[in-house]
């Protein structure tokens, strides 16, 4: 049976009952995935900027952010490229905020991008301004396992918003890889 058969109908359905849900929540298909938090978006034939809420992923110039990034494409990928965008407001450079669900299970449930982003060790809970972080758990767990950019260590990752602070050599130093 074909995976995307059932997630296409679920689509279906939540447009369908897109006024129930009282969000802005539409299904979109992402064209560009600009690294593993920002993506870019065809709705309505217009491209769009979304920036993922939940999340903080590593930045692409960063270790891990190629790799994080491409497991995003690869997600994407097999859910056909479209995904459910709940519209939340803009950020401090115009982006779009979203919080993004992607169909990834046989039956066509949506699944929080941001949390399986979070599980799977490629992204940092984040939610500033906020008290409480969703996805805390999610990403204990990712570290003690030593999942996707924890497997240096939780020492060894730099939050994107220290990275991007960085001078150039600094930032040298951080490329070399970690033992297996």
């Amino acid at each position: 049976m074909n995976v995307l058969l059932p997630f296409r109908l679920v689509l279906l359905v939540v447009l369908l009952n897109g006024a129930h849900y009282g969000r802005a929540q539409a299904i979109v298909r992402v064209s560009r995935v600009v690294d593993a938090d920002t993506y870019e978006i065809i709705s309505q034939n217009r491209r769009e900027r979304v920036r993922l809420l939940g999340v903080d992923a590593p930045e692409r110039s960063q270790p891990f952010g190629p790799a994080a990034t491409d497991s995003v494409r690869a997600l994407l990928s097999a859910a056909g490229g479209l995904v459910e965008l709940t519209r939340t407001g803009t950020d401090r450079y115009g982006r779009m905020l979203g919080a993004v669900r992607v169909g990834l299970t046989p039956a066509g449930r949506l699944v929080a991008l941001d949390s399986v982003l979070v599980a799977r060790g490629w992204a940092w809970a984040y939610a500033p301004g906020r008290q409480r972080v969703r996805w805390v758990q999610e990403q204990q767990r990712a570290q003690a396992g030593g999942r996707g950019l924890w497997r240096c260590g939780v020492a060894a990752a730099v939050p994107p918003g220290l990275w991007r602070g960085f001078k150039q050599e600094i930032k040298r130093r951080y490329r070399v890889d970690c033992p297996r």
